[in-house]
This record gives C-alpha cells, structure tokens and sequence, in this order.
C-alpha cells in the first residue's frame, strides 16, 4: 500500500486540533462551578487559581500531543524551527511588539499587567496561564503557516496569523463581543508577522508573542 502523502489538509487539520485547545477552557468553566458550587462570576482566589491550574494542564498536555503528532505523523518537527533571525527580522519584530503592546494598553485602558493587577498571588498564577495560551497561540500559527504555504505555494505572508485571526479571534467575537473580537483579530494578525519576522524560529518566537501576550 502506497504511503498517504502528506497535504494541506493535515496542517489544517493539526491548526485547527490546536485551536480546540482552547476550548478545553469553555469545557471546564461547565464543569467547575458545578463542582464549586458556585458560578464563575461568584469564584474566590482560590476558586480561579485552581481553574488556571487545571487549564494549564489542559493546554500543556494538548500541546505537548500535537508536538509530538505533527512529528511522528506528519514529518514536521516544530522544535527543529531554529533558524537565526537577522538583525532586520530582529528590528521588525521588535517594531510590531511595541506596536501590539501600544494598542494593548489602550484597548486596557492603562499597561495592562498593572490594570490587571489583584494581588502577587493572583498575577502569578495569571501569568503562568497566559504562558501556556501563548504556546497554543503558536501552535495555531505554526500549522497555520504550514497550511497556506502548502496550498499557495508562496511563503513570506503571515498565513499563520490569519489563521489565528480566522479562528482564535472571531471567536471572541462571539464569546466576548464586537470590540473585543476585533481587538484580538488585529493582535492574531501581528503575532503571525512577529512569527514571519523571526524567520519561524519557534523559541525566539514563543518567546516574543509570550511578552507581547502578557504585557
């Protein structure tokens, strides 16, 4: 039997396993309050750092599954993405960072870390989930970049982060409104660039959406 030769279709197939890794949240935010006892708008610190917790659990074995998936299925091992970046791709990505981390604060209203400080306990925790978000967001970016290079047949366009965009941020849209939406469209778009900038380069790059994700 012929061996099935890897397609487009795989790479949207794993961008879009990653992208209901984040639904993995929607999941347990069913299922905690039930258990709590109580609703999610009614949660104690306790309550949230124990949903964080099981939410990073959640994402990091799903990422740590399709890391391996996408190696041993489809050939394509995302830890091998370690080509340097030039000191342009550096410049660019730093400029679409400061450009991100810009409309952050003003959709916030203020630096965000700051807006959304509660307490030591609280912005550690927080943090730590944002961590494990960022790398799903990589992930989706990944295979999405994978996907439209193997149906366009043209690199250097953030495929990725249209992808993100057409996925992770319109659902925003629908869990938590117009200008929420569009705000995490626009951020998708610069995390796919930032990925482009640095060269694929996929530690350099978590590394990079991790800061923008946060601050």
């Amino acid at each position: 039997m012929a061996e099935k030769k890897i397609g487009a279709s795989d790479y949207l197939a794993l961008g879009l396993y990653a992208f209901a890794g984040f639904g993995l949240e929607v999941v347990l935010a069913m299922v905690l309050p039930a258990l709590f006892g109580v609703s999610g708008s009614e949660y104690s610190l306790i309550h949230h750092c124990i949903h964080w917790v099981l939410t990073c659990i959640l994402w990091g074995s799903m990422t740590l599954l399709l890391i391996k998936l996408s190696r041993k299925k489809y050939s394509f091992d995302l830890m091998k993405l370690n080509e340097t970046p030039d000191s342009k791709g550096w410049l660019l990505a730093v400029v679409i960072s400061v450009l991100a981390i810009t409309a952050t604060t003003i959709v916030w209203g203020g630096f965000k870390p700051v807006q959304e400080y509660n307490g030591i306990v609280e912005f550690i925790f927080q943090n730590v989930y944002y961590l494990f978000e960022a790398a799903l967001i990589l992930l989706t970016i990944a295979f999405g970049q994978k996907f439209g290079e193997m149906l366009v047949k043209r690199g250097g366009l953030p495929y990725g982060g249209i992808f993100l965009a057409l996925t992770w941020g319109l659902i925003h849209i629908l869990l938590q409104g117009g200008q929420t939406g569009v705000y995490a469209f626009f951020m998708s778009i610069l995390y796919g660039l930032i990925y482009i900038m640095l060269k694929k380069n996929i530690r350099y790059s978590y590394m990079m959406i991790a800061i923008v994700f946060i601050l």
